[in-house]
């Protein structure tokens, strides 16, 4: 995870100890949003809002840090958190 949180959107409502960053998929590109402490996953920035996980992940599962780029492409800009 990065630790700088660029592309932080939110705090996680399930832990309370991390920030709920964008991520991607390695294997499909998927966008998705997972907390760098607990790894919950949502399908959606406005998702991880709440305190229900919506996704599980398995051990296999893979992210990478998207480019900000691919998150201006995706539409998901307008929800990092900014300071």
């Amino acid at each position: 995870m990065n630790e700088t949180y660029d592309f932080k959107v939110d705090w996680c409502k399930i832990c309370g100890q991390g920030w709920v960053t964008i991520v991607k998929d390695k294997v499909t590109n998927q966008f998705t949003v997972m907390c760098a402490e607990c790894e919950n996953e949502w399908d959606h920035p406005l998702h991880a809002q709440s305190n229900i996980k919506t996704k599980e992940v398995s051990e296999e599962h893979l992210v990478v840090n998207p480019s900000k780029e691919e998150i201006q492409e995706n539409g998901w800009d307008v929800y990092i958190i900014r300071e």
